[in-house]
């Protein structure tokens, strides 16, 4: 008889970080949070922009990937290296010219990137949400998991994930993003809410559906984390959670959630564009 074949689940890493910027300040409140990370776990910040038209210099080794002088861009780049959120971490300057896509693909799976960190346009209430479209693009394409930042979301001095909220649907891939809510709670030492939600007339499910979180996550149990089941719209309840929870991160799974089609009618969207604090989505 064959011995059992033990199956260790894969532990998830941060030391990879890629920071994307058009420069712009929507973009650039994200870096707190970039550098935040990288740092707690001892990581490298690639701090990335992507040229669409631009031409670069002739005579580079290699166009797209490049530490250079004598460009606006670059000399951007650099610069974010002197800020505190940068400073005394390990870093890499990237500027790549071309498609935005084809180039972030090449970009991430080059530097072994773990986690992709973007600003988003704005939060304008849940009628009217835009993330920007490089934001969209970077969910639609990018495999690993993404924190998308909101303008004006600075983090608290030392604790940029005081709480995450981990809206689940009990699906084996919202499950995909528990090791990731270990990972941050434990360095950061958050407090961590799981949230489900169930349409209003399903509302009797409450006590069953809370009774299966509690048992349904032993990875969070040393975090003590307390489970909520809510009715309602789960954008909206989501999003009303997180305010009253005052939460310092949404943590949730997604699949093809930025497939081309009605995309802002979709949850993961209404939450990355309404959130008041950082969303991590994890596919």
């Amino acid at each position: 008889m064959a011995a059992p074949i033990l199956i260790t689940p894969t532990v998830p890493k941060l030391k990879n970080v890629l920071f994307a910027t058009d420069f712009s300040p929507a973009s650039l409140d994200a870096l707190p949070y970039a550098g935040a990370i990288a740092r707690a776990f001892g990581g490298k910040l690639h701090l990335c922009h992507i040229e669409a038209t631009a031409p670069l210099s002739a005579g580079l080794a290699d166009p797209h990937l490049y530490e250079a002088a004598g460009k606006e861009a670059v000399e951007n780049l650099a610069a974010l290296r002197l800020l505190p959120e940068v400073k005394g971490l390990q870093s890499a300057l990237v500027l790549a010219e071309g498609d935005f896509k084809a180039e972030l693909l090449k970009i991430v799976g080059q530097s072994d990137v773990d986690l992709v960190v973007a600003g988003t346009r704005g939060r304008t209430g849940l009628r009217k949400m835009l993330l920007g479209s490089t934001t969209e693009e970077i969910c639609r394409v990018v495999s690993c998991p993404i924190l998308t930042v909101g303008p004006g979301m600075a983090p608290v001095a030392g604790e940029p994930f005081n709480h995450i909220l981990f809206p689940t649907n009990l699906s084996e891939l919202s499950k995909k993003t528990v090791p990731y809510i270990a990972l941050l709670a434990g360095k950061f030492g958050a407090r961590v809410t799981v949230l489900h939600v169930v349409p209003q007339e399903q509302k009797a499910l409450a006590e069953s559906r809370r009774a299966e979180m509690s048992i349904g996550f032993p990875e969070l149990a040393a975090f003590q984390p307390e489970f909520v089941v809510a009715a309602g719209n789960t954008a909206e309840t989501v999003l009303r959670i997180a305010e009253e929870k005052k939460a310092g991160l949404i943590a949730m799974g997604i699949r093809n959630a930025f497939r081309p089609g009605v995309l802002r009618e979709r949850t993961a969207y209404r939450v990355i564009a309404g959130a008041p604090c950082p969303v991590l989505t994890v596919r």
